[in-house]
């Protein structure tokens, strides 16, 4: 019974499989061309030579050019057909294992997402190289067996038993090379993912002095690499000497054997030379096999990996585009249990948001703020309950193609090596008005029109062009782009002025405005007072939820306190108090502040 592809890489092979099967007769035919200069030595000494016909050599040599001709021809279409299948597969299999790395980065499996990609390289390179065509060159061995028979059986069954012994040594190869292999290609995986994650701290890493330790680090890692593999390079270096001496011992035993029918007269001179060619076309792919194990082993660990990180990869189904959503937020008995984690970080949390609203998330470190954030934007999905945007799964918008109506801005920020331009429209193909605009909303415009090309100038990796103030109002841009319904915001104000807190205010004032649902989450509680609702998270359940003046109202009469950082007081925090004071709704706000002000409660 046939099993059904589960996985992309699976259905990929699948559809390649008529390929692969011409590949496969093809070979058959180069390989039966191959027998052409061992036939042309038979006849050159048992005819030619006897009738001393120029005319015979001459129809003979000419048919030969013609099947080698053939032959190369053949050969170079082979390899040709091997390259675009290797190439054809890099296409398909680039977006579901981006997608698949992407989930699997989320899920915190960040090595194996950077080597899978690596993976569709390594998968390429090994139909493009020669192990491959080695592959379909050995199922025709028993040809040139059978020709060695037709010689004469004897030198046949010298041919047949020194493959058999080759046979026996590429399977032993495999088994004692093959756990070695794969030890020493999950080191290496390590090691790179380890390297990659350095490099990413380079200014912590030279400003204390650290790296010995990360010399060291390294050294251990690439050690432990390099062990195992020169265990299974020793072992195969041990295998293909073994291989190499059959195949020479087997060619002088087939030449001295051969000279002896010859002197008892059972086979002609050119038979010597025949049987010699024939031996080495037999025993060639079997010992070409051996020696470029490891390069086998390597794309089948490749195609290993790639098919469990697509089998990780959640399925998500084509459903119909969903016209704009409303805005309505809501949070269903919402669960998270990080993997290995022996407590959930989210408890059965419930709660809802109206279109319009903005939502302030506050409470100490670890007690669940961003793991609600990237929930609520969609980057992980929970282990139990819901949550809903106007009533469907957060999941099914996605699946529809809704990002655009998302915005999110995590914590560090996350930006993408390319231009400004690029980061703000999220590399789409958008109108320059649209980039703008949002640039204008968090007050960076004139900014981005100072830098050396504007909107077109390269950022770098992560923005490490960018000051940390930049880089967070770029953030904020990619978020308000579009204008989105739904606007998660991790610690918005982390690296902002006086100045840019104002415009951030400004931009969520405005995002309002349009109707759109706002959360902010935030430790210093000076960007909440525009909040319309307060969400105060503990320890990953919910300590109070409500409108901002009724949470203030228990934060003054002791029921409920809110243990967050001591907030940063900048010009606008003073303003924004001073104008809090002003009117009777904001007697709440202004009670929070000057609680937070005086550190009351804070851990």
């Amino acid at each position: 019974m046939k099993t059904r592809a589960t996985t992309e890489i699976e259905r990929a092979f699948d559809l390649c499989k008529p390929s692969l099967l011409l590949v496969f007769v093809i070979s058959f035919f180069v390989n039966l061309l191959a027998l052409t200069v061992p036939l042309y030595l038979l006849q050159i000494y048992d005819h030619v030579l006897a009738s001393r016909s120029l005319d015979t050599l001459t129809m003979l040599t000419m048919i030969v050019i013609l099947a080698l001709a053939v032959n190369a021809v053949l050969d170079a279409l082979r390899r040709s057909m091997l390259n675009r299948i290797g190439s054809w597969l890099d296409d398909r299999l680039q977006a579901p294992v981006l997608v698949a790395a992407v989930q699997s980065a989320l899920r915190t499996d960040s090595a194996a997402a950077a080597q899978a990609w690596r993976d569709i390289g390594s998968l390429r390179s090994f139909f493009a190289g020669t192990a491959c065509a080695a592959l379909f060159d050995l199922p025709w061995t028993p040809i040139f067996i059978l020709a060695m028979i037709l010689v004469h059986p004897l030198l046949g069954m010298i041919g047949l038993g020194a493959s058999i012994v080759l046979i026996v040594l590429a399977l032993l190869n495999e088994v004692v090379t093959r756990k070695l292999f794969a030890r020493s290609s999950a080191a290496w995986v390590e090691s790179q993912h380890r390297f990659g994650s350095l490099l990413r701290n380079v200014e912590v890493i030279s400003a204390m002095g650290m790296l010995p330790g990360v010399a060291r680090l390294l050294h251990d890692d690439q050690t432990r690499a390099k062990e195992a593999q020169l265990a299974a390079a020793g072992r195969g270096t041990v295998i293909q000497a073994i291989a190499r001496f059959v195949r020479l011992l087997a060619q002088v035993t087939v030449m001295a054997f051969a000279a002896w029918l010859v002197i008892l007269h059972d086979i002609s001179p050119g038979a010597i030379f025949a049987a010699s060619i024939l031996l080495g076309r037999s025993l060639g792919p079997v010992e070409g096999a051996i020696n470029t194990w490891k390069a086998v082993t390597s794309a089948r660990l490749s195609y290993d990996r790639l098919r469990k990180i697509l089998a990780m990869a959640p399925k998500h189904r084509k459903t119909m585009q969903l016209p704009r959503p409303n805005g309505q937020l809501s949070i269903e008995r919402l669960t998270f249990m990080p993997a290995g984690a022996e407590a959930p970080a989210l408890r059965r949390l419930s709660f809802a948001i109206n279109p319009g609203e903005v939502l302030g998330v506050v409470g100490a470190s670890g007690a669940g703020k961003s793991t609600l954030g990237r929930l609520i934007a969609g980057t992980i999905a929970p282990t139990a309950g819901h949550v809903r945007l106007d009533g469907a799964d957060v999941g099914i918008w996605l699946a529809s193609g809704g990002h655009r109506h998302f915005g999110y801005l995590p914590q560090d920020i996350e930006l993408i090596g390319g231009s400004v331009r690029e980061n703000i429209s999220r590399l789409q193909e958008a109108h320059a008005d649209d980039v703008i605009a949002a640039a204008s909303m968090v007050g960076m415009h004139d900014m981005i029109m100072r830098l050396p090309r504007a909107y077109e100038t390269d950022i770098g990796d992560g923005g490490v062009r960018l000051s940390g103030g930049m880089r967070q109002r770029l953030g904020l841009a990619r978020a308000f782009f579009g204008y989105p319904r739904l606007i998660v915001l991790d610690e918005p104000n982390a690296s902002l002025d006086a100045e840019g807190e104002e415009a951030l205010r400004q931009s969520i004032q405005e995002m309002r405005g349009r109707g759109s649902t706002v959360i902010v989450i935030a430790q210093r509680l000076g960007i909440l007072n525009m909040a319309d609702k307060v969400l105060v998270l503990d320890n990953g359940t919910i300590n109070a939820f409500g409108d901002r003046r009724e949470i203030a109202e228990k934060i003054r009469n002791g029921r409920t306190s809110i243990p967050v950082r001591r907030p940063r007081i900048t010009a606008a925090t003073r303003n924004v108090r001073r104008l809090s004071s002003k009117t009777a709704e904001s007697q709440g706000t202004a009670a929070i502040a000057t609680k937070e002000t005086s550190g009351g409660n804070a851990p």
